[in-house]
């Protein structure tokens, strides 16, 4: 796993639908470490329909359409979205 180089963020995300889950995701020091559930403070939260964003992991639905469908929502700043995108590449 490439993890952007400089990145240091918290990810809170809620997945409601077919699989409601909560987790946190925290990037530091290029390491990435996934928890259950909100811990701590979010840089960003992301609100999705699950079934939405594994779409949308899987390069076969638009981000873009789904913020627009509010399938997915987000609260701070969509730049950390982008860059936690790089730390994934496909």
């Amino acid at each position: 796993m490439a993890v952007a180089a400089g990145l240091e963020a918290t990810y809170h995300f809620t997945f409601t639908g077919d699989e409601p889950l909560s987790a946190t995701v925290v990037i530091r020091n290029q390491t990435v470490q996934a928890q259950p559930g909100h811990i701590g403070t979010a840089d960003l939260h992301v609100m999705a329909d699950s079934r939405t964003w594994l779409g949308f992991v899987a390069k076969e639905r638009s981000l873009v359409w789904a913020l627009v469908r509010r399938t997915i929502r987000l609260k701070g700043s969509p730049r950390l979205l982008l860059a936690f995108g790089k730390c994934f590449p496909s």
